[in-house]
C-alpha cells in the first residue's frame, strides 16, 4: 500500500470501510475527509459521501448526514446501483433516527434500482427494509425480507449478511411468541456476528436482551444490556449507546424500578435528542412518564403521554402509541374527582381492545388497565376476571417453553397481577376464593405436564464436558492451585447447556386448575388437611381446608417468620458439622428449639382447631417452601407433603400406584464414610444386593429403570442457577438439568445429602432447584434435606423410612415415622417429603 500521504482517495476511502468493519469510527471519519482532498472522479466522489453520511449523522445530526447525500445524488451520470446505494443509505440514516415511514420509502426505491449483479447492497436494502417492516409491526413484510436477504446472501457467499437475516429470522419468532425457536436461531448466528465487531456484538447483545426479557430473565437482560452498553461506549456510537440505555430503562420499568427507570430513560432521550432522532426520543418519553406514574406522580401525565401517543402514531410505531395510551388510562385513573374513570376510557380508547398476536407484556398492560377500569367502576367481579384471565393468558404463554428454567422465570411478567389478585381474594375472607385464585395464579409450571427434550448429542456432550470440568476445578481447588483458566471454561460450558435447554419446545397444553370440590374429596378419604401459607405484601395468611370446614387465618406479619427460617436454617447447617465443640453446640441447639417453637406458634398454633388428626398437605409461598416442616412439634409424626400446588399433586396421583414389590435402586457419592453402611441397611431392608451405582450415567439408568431410587452423596444447591445444584458422584456432579432429560423417573427418590431440598424462589411463587426438577420431569416424591444433614442421623433415618414404605407406609408417613423414631435429645435431619408423599 502507498504511504499514507500518498494514497488515492480510492485507497484512503477502502482503508475506511476496514476500519469501520472493525469498530473504530473515528479513524474511519478521519480517512474518509482525507479520500475527499484527493479530488476522486464523481462515482468515487459518490461513494466516499456515501460512506461519510452514515458518520456524520452519527457524529453530528441527521440533516448533517442527508446533506452529504443530497450532494452525491447530484452528481451527474452516476449508475443505477449507485443511486440505489444513495437511496439505501438515506433509508438508513431515516432509520436509525426513528423516522420509519421515511426510511421505508428510501428502501422501497433503492430496491428498484438494484439488481443481483450488485447482491451485497441488495442484502443490505433487504435487510434494513424488513427492520423497518418489523418496527412498523408489519412482520409478514419483514419475514419476506429477511428470508430473501438470506437466500440472495447464501447464493453469492455473503456469511455475515445471511447470519443477520438468520438473527432478524429468530427476532421475528420471538415476536411470534416463539421463543425457544428464537433463541435456537439468534444463539446460532452469533458466534459469526460477535466477531464482527464491537458493534455487531452490541447489537446481538441488546436483541438477545429482549429476548431474555420476554422470557422474564430480567436479571440476564440486564446483564447482556449492561455489556451492551460498554461496548457502545467503547465505539463512542451515541446513538446505539441510547438504545442500550432505552432498554434499561424499559427494563427497570417492567421491574418497578420507578427512579432507575425515569433516571436513566431521561438520560437515553437527552442522547436522542442531541443527535436529532425525535422518534427515539419519544419512546424514551414514554418511559420517563410511565415510570412518574408508576411512583404515584401523575401530575399532567395523562396529557403528555396522549400528545406522545399521537406523535408515535405518527411515526409510526403503532405499538409504542397504544401503550402510551394505556400509560394515560393509567395515570387518569390515578388522578381525583368523579370524571377520572370518563378521562381513563377515553384515554385508553381502543387500547385495551386485546389482538391475537400482542406480545405479552402488552397484553399484560391492557389486562391492568381493564382491570383497574373495572375496579374504579364499582364492578370488582369484572376486575378479577380480567385479572385470572392475564394469568390464563401467562400460562399459555408460559406452555410455549420446554425449558423449567424457562418456566419459572415468566412468573416476572405476572408478578404484580398474581399479587394483587392474592391480596384482594384474601380480603374477601372467602375460603372458596382464595382457593380459586391461589391455584390459577400461583406456581404455573407445576400445572404443566412434562416435556422429554429432543435427542441432542451437542447438549448430552455439554453436560459431559462440564462434569469432567467441574470435577477437575474440585480437585485443584483441594490441592490449593486453581487455573484460572478452567473457572472460565466452567462458566463458559454452564452457559452452553443453560442456554441449549431453552431451544426446547414447549407442551402447548396446560392443566385447568383444580376445583375445591375435589381436594376436599380427597382430603375426606384420608382425614387429611390442606394448608397454604400465603403472603401477601407483609401480611401471613393461612387457607385451611378439610372435608368438613374450612378457613382464612390471619397469622399477622411475615418478616418476623422468614427472618426466624433463616436463622434456624443456619443453626440447622451448624449441627450437622460434627466438628462444633459440644459447648458450643448446646447453645446452637437451644437456639433451633427457640426457633422452632417460634415458627410452630406463628404457623400452626392458630389453626390447631382447625387441622384433622390424618396427613397434612402443604402447599406454601415459595419463601415458605423449603422449611424444616417436619421439625415443628404440631406435625411431628404426621404424613407431611409439600406441593407447589393441589392441581400438581392430583395430577401426579393419577399415574400408576407403586408396585406392591418395587424395584429398589441405590447410588453412592464418594467421599462419605458411612454410605456403605447406609446401602448396606437398605440392602438388608429390601433383601436385596447393596451393589450402589457411583456415576451420573449409572444413576441416570437407575431411575430409569426403578421404582425407588435411594442416593448417598454430598449434595450442593447452587443459589444463583439452581438447576446446576448437583449430586457429588465418582465422575463428578450430577445436575438437575440432566433430570430433564430423562423419560423416565421413579415413584420415589431419597436424596441422603445435603441441601437438595432448597429451592430458589422465583416471582409469583415459583420456584427452583434440584428437588423442583425431579419432580417437574415425572417422579412422584422426594425426600429431601432443606439444609446440611448429617451423615450419622441421616444413615438411620433411611433404614427406618425405607423400613416403613416396605411396610407399605406412604412416603410421607415413612419419614413421619422415621423421624419421630429418633430420641428426643438428638438433632433430627432437616428432611422434607415433597410432591405427592401420600
Amino acid at each position: 500500500m502507498a504511504p499514507m500521504g500518498a494514497a488515492t482517495a480510492t485507497e484512503l476511502h477502502q482503508q475506511a470501510q476496514r476500519e469501520a468493519e472493525r469498530g473504530r469510527r473515528s479513524a474511519a471519519y478521519v480517512l474518509l475527509q482525507r479520500a475527499l482532498t484527493r479530488d476522486p472522479d464523481p462515482v468515487r466522489r459518490a461513494h466516499i459521501l456515501i460512506s461519510l453520511s452514515y458518520h456524520e449523522a452519527e457524529r453530528r445530526r441527521l440533516m448533517d448526514g442527508l446533506a452529504l447525500l443530497d450532494e452525491a445524488d447530484s452528481l451527474p451520470d452516476l449508475p443505477a446501483a449507485l443511486r440505489g446505494l444513495t437511496a439505501s443509505q438515506r433509508g438508513l440514516l431515516y432509520q436509525r433516527a426513528g423516522e420509519l415511514n421515511r426510511a421505508a420509502a428510501s428502501y422501497d426505491l433503492a430496491l428498484g434500482l438494484f439488481s443481483e449483479a450488485e447482491p451485497e447492497g441488495m442484502c443490505r436494502n433487504l435487510l434494513n427494509r424488513g427492520l423497518v417492516n418489523m418496527q412498523r409491526g408489519r412482520n409478514r413484510a419483514a419475514r419476506s425480507d429477511f428470508a430473501r436477504c438470506a437466500e440472495v446472501a447464501a447464493r453469492h457467499k455473503l456469511d455475515v449478511l445471511a447470519a443477520k437475516a438468520s438473527h432478524n429470522l429468530g427476532y421475528l419468532q420471538m415476536l411470534a411468541g416463539d421463543l425457544p425457536t428464537a433463541l435456537r436461531m439468534m444463539d446460532g448466528v452469533a458466534p459469526v456476528l460477535m466477531t464482527q465487531s464491537p458493534l455487531h456484538a452490541g447489537v446481538c447483545h441488546v436483541d438477545r436482551s429482549q429476548a431474555l426479557v420476554a422470557a422474564g430473565l430480567f436479571r440476564e437482560a440486564d446483564d447482556e444490556l449492561r455489556t451492551a452498553a460498554t461496548l457502545f461506549q467503547a465505539a463512542r456510537s451515541t446513538h446505539d449507546l441510547a438504545v442500550a440505555e432505552l432498554g434499561q430503562a424499559q427494563l427497570a420499568l417492567l421491574d418497578e424500578r420507578w427512579t432507575d427507570a425515569g433516571a436513566t430513560a431521561a438520560r437515553a432521550r437527552r442522547r436522542f435528542a442531541g443527535r436529532g432522532t425525535s422518534a427515539w426520543a419519544m419512546l424514551a418519553g414514554h418511559v420517563a412518564i410511565a415510570a412518574r406514574v408508576g411512583a404515584g406522580m401523575h401530575r399532567a401525565a395523562t396529557v403528555q403521554a396522549l400528545r406522545l401517543a399521537d406523535r408515535l402514531q405518527g411515526a409510526g410505531l403503532h405499538d409504542e402509541a397504544r401503550r402510551s395510551r394505556l400509560t394515560a388510562a393509567l395515570a387518569a385513573l390515578a388522578g381525583a374527582g368523579p370524571g377520572r374513570v370518563a378521562r381513563a376510557r377515553r384515554a385508553a380508547g381502543q387500547a385495551i381492545a386485546l389482538r391475537a398476536r400482542d406480545p405479552i407484556a402488552t397484553r399484560l398492560q391492557a389486562r391492568t388497565v381493564r382491570a383497574a377500569l373495572a375496579d374504579a367502576g364499582g364492578r370488582p367481579a369484572a376486575a378479577d376476571r380480567e385479572r385470572r384471565a392475564a394469568m390464563a393468558d401467562v400460562h399459555r404463554y408460559q406452555a410455549s417453553f420446554g425449558s423449567l428454567d424457562l418456566q419459572t422465570a415468566i412468573g416476572s411478567h405476572a408478578h404484580r397481577i398474581a399479587e394483587d389478585g392474592l391480596a384482594r381474594a384474601l380480603s374477601t375472607g372467602r375460603p372458596a376464593t382464595v382457593f380459586g385464585w391461589a391455584e390459577r395464579a400461583r406456581a404455573l409450571s407445576a400445572r404443566l405436564p412434562p416435556v422429554l427434550p429432543p435427542d441432542n448429542d451437542e447438549a448430552a456432550d455439554l453436560l459431559e464436558d462440564l462434569r469432567h470440568a467441574r470435577r477437575e476445578l474440585h480437585e485443584q481447588l483441594l490441592a490449593g492451585r486453581v487455573d484460572a483458566r478452567l473457572r472460565v471454561r466452567c462458566a463458559q460450558l454452564e452457559q452452553l447447556v443453560r442456554q441449549r435447554s431453552w431451544y426446547t419446545p414447549g407442551p402447548a397444553q396446560t392443566r385447568a386448575a383444580a376445583p375445591l370440590p375435589q381436594l376436599r374429596e380427597r382430603l375426606g378419604a384420608a382425614s387429611a388437611t390442606f394448608v397454604a401459607h400465603l403472603i401477601a405484601g407483609d401480611r401471613l395468611c393461612a387457607l385451611v381446608v378439610t372435608a368438613r370446614r374450612q378457613s382464612v387465618v390471619d397469622l399477622g406479619s411475615a418478616e418476623p417468620v422468614l427472618e426466624t427460617q433463616r436463622r434456624l436454617r443456619r443453626d440447622l447447617d451448624l449441627l450437622a458439622l460434627s466438628t462444633v465443640p459440644k459447648q458450643v453446640r448446646e447453645t446452637i441447639r437451644a437456639s433451633r428449639r427457640s426457633a422452632l417453637a417460634r415458627l410452630d406458634a406463628a404457623l400452626w398454633h392458630p389453626l390447631r382447631a382447625a387441622v384433622e388428626d390424618g396427613p397434612v398437605l402443604l402447599a406454601p409461598s415459595a419463601q415458605l417452601a423449603t422449611a424444616p416442616w417436619t421439625l415443628m412439634s404440631t406435625l411431628r409424626g404426621r404424613a407431611v407433603a409439600v406441593v407447589p400446588s393441589v392441581t400438581a399433586w392430583l395430577a401426579a396421583h393419577e399415574r400408576p400406584p407403586m408396585p406392591a414389590a418395587p424395584v429398589v435402586a441405590f447410588a453412592a457419592g464418594p467421599d462419605l464414610a458411612r454410605s456403605a453402611e447406609e446401602i448396606g441397611l437398605l440392602a438388608g431392608v429390601w433383601s436385596s444386593s447393596a451393589t450402589a451405582v457411583t456415576t451420573a450415567a449409572g444413576v441416570r439408568a437407575a431411575a430409569a429403570r426403578a421404582d425407588i431410587l435411594h442416593v448417598v452423596a454430598h449434595g450442593t444447591h447452587e443459589p444463583d442457577n439452581p438447576l446446576f445444584s448437583h449430586l457429588v458422584l465418582g465422575d463428578g456432579p450430577l445436575f438437575g438439568y440432566e433430570f430433564e432429560r430423562l423419560a423416565k423417573l421413579p415413584h420415589h427418590v431419597v436424596l441422603s445429602a445435603c441441601e437438595l431440598g432448597l429451592a430458589g424462589a422465583r416471582p409469583a411463587d415459583e420456584t427452583l432447584g434440584m428437588t423442583v426438577a425431579i419432580l417437574h420431569a415425572g417422579a412422584g416424591s422426594v425426600v429431601a434435606g432443606v439444609a446440611l444433614v448429617s451423615d450419622a442421623i441421616a444413615c438411620r433415618v433411611a433404614a427406618a423410612h425405607h423400613t416403613g414404605l416396605r411396610g407399605g407406609l406412604s412416603p410421607a408417613a415413612a419419614l413421619a415415622g422415621a423421624i419421630g423414631a429418633l430420641d428426643p435429645d438428638e438433632d433430627p435431619p432437616p428432611l422434607v417429603c415433597f410432591g405427592a408423599g401420600w
